[in-house]
C-alpha cells in the first residue's frame, strides 16, 4: 500500500487507494465505506480517547458550545477520525467535535478508522492546527519538539511536511529555552513572537525575566526591545569628566561590573584609596533584578 502524503491536511490522510475495495463493516451505521477504503462505523463517544499526540493544551468553551449548538441544529456533517490502539479508539482528528457530543450528551458517534502510524498522526494533528490557526506559539513549538526528538525528523523534513521554512521551525523550537516567567507572558499574547526571539539572547535567567517585564510594563516595540537588549548586554560606562579620568585598571573593573550588572556603572575616586561605586537603575523591575544579582531579597520593596 503506498505511503500517504502528508503536509497537505486530513484529506491526504482519508485519500489512500486501497489494493482491494473494502467490503462494508457489519458495524457500519448504514452510510457506504469511503472509496477510499476507510470503514466507517457507529462508535461510543466515551470509547474514543483523545490523541495523546494532540498539540493544543486550551480549548475554548465558548467555541465547544457553538460547536454543539451547530451539531445539535445539523448534525455531524464529518466523522470524526480515529485508528484502533490496543483494541481501543483512539483519535486522530476532531477533538473540538468529539468535547461538543459529549457535552451534548450523544452517545454514538460517526467515526472513520485509518491505519497511521505515530508519526503520521503527530504531523497530521499538526497539520490540522496549523492549516485552522489554532496553535499557540508555544503549543506549536512543542509539537516541533516531538517530531525532532521522538521521531528523529529533520527540520528540513518538518519544514516541508508543514509548508513552512527551515528557519521557522528551528526559531519555533528555540521558544521552549524561554524562562517559564516569559513562556507565561506569550502564552498570554502580553508579548509576541518577535519580543520572545530577542529576549532569548539574554541567558541569563534574572536579566530574560527582567527585560520581559518592562517589555510589557512600557509597551515596548519589537525594536525598542532590540535596544534594551543591546544595552544589558553591551553597557556603556558612565562618562568621566576630562579632570578625573580613571586609571586603565578602573576603567576594565566598570566594564565588567557593567556587563554583570546589565546597566552603566561607575567608580568615582575620592583620594588614592577611597570611592564611590554607582549603579544606576531605571524603574522598580531594574532595580530588583540588580538585587537579585547581588543576592538581595527585594520582598521589602513592594
Amino acid at each position: 500500500m503506498p505511503k500517504p502524503v502528508l503536509g497537505k491536511g486530513l484529506s491526504a490522510l482519508i485519500s489512500r487507494k486501497p489494493e482491494h475495495k473494502a467490503q462494508p463493516s457489519p458495524e457500519t451505521s448504514g452510510a457506504p465505506a469511503e472509496e477510499s477504503g476507510e470503514r466507517i462505523i457507529q462508535a461510543k463517544a466515551n470509547d474514543i480517547q483523545a490523541s495523546p499526540f494532540q498539540p493544543r493544551r486550551k480549548f475554548s468553551d465558548e467555541q465547544i458550545r457553538e460547536l454543539a449548538d451547530s451539531i445539535r441544529e445539523r448534525g455531524l456533517i464529518q466523522p470524526l477520525i480515529v485508528r484502533i490502539v490496543n483494541g481501543k479508539y483512539e483519535l486522530i482528528a476532531g477533538e473540538r467535535r468529539l468535547r461538543a457530543i459529549k457535552s451534548l450528551g450523544i452517545e454514538d458517534v460517526s467515526v472513520v478508522i485509518h491505519q497511521a502510524s505515530d508519526q503520521e498522526v503527530a504531523e497530521l494533528t499538526l497539520i490540522e492546527n496549523l492549516q485552522r490557526e489554532d496553535l499557540s506559539p508555544l503549543e506549536e513549538a512543542e509539537q516541533y519538539r516531538v517530531l525532532l526528538t521522538r521521531f528523529n525528523m529533520k527540520q528540513e523534513t518538518i519544514a516541508r511536511h508543514v509548508g513552512k521554512s527551515r528557519a521557522l521551525i528551528a526559531n519555533m523550537v528555540r521558544l521552549l529555552e524561554l524562562e517559564e516567567d516569559v513562556r507565561e507572558l506569550l502564552e498570554e499574547s502580553k508579548i509576541t513572537v518577535g519580543h520572545a526571539k530577542v529576549l532569548l539572547q539574554l541567558k541569563d535567567p534574572a536579566r530574560q525575566i527582567s527585560a520581559a517585564q518592562r517589555v510589557v510594563s512600557h509597551s515596548l516595540t519589537v525594536r525598542q526591545t532590540e535596544q534594551l537588549v543591546r544595552k544589558i548586554l553591551n553597557p556603556e560606562p558612565a562618562p568621566q569628566p576630562k579632570d578625573t579620568q580613571l586609571p586603565e585598571a578602573y576603567r576594565q573593573i566598570c566594564n565588567e561590573l557593567s556587563r554583570e550588572f546589565g546597566t552603566r556603572v561607575n567608580i568615582a575616586l575620592k583620594g588614592k584609596s577611597n570611592g564611590i561605586i554607582e549603579i544606576p537603575y531605571s524603574g522598580k523591575d531594574e532595580l530588583e533584578r540588580i538585587l537579585q544579582l547581588c543576592g538581595i531579597s527585594s520582598a521589602h520593596l513592594s
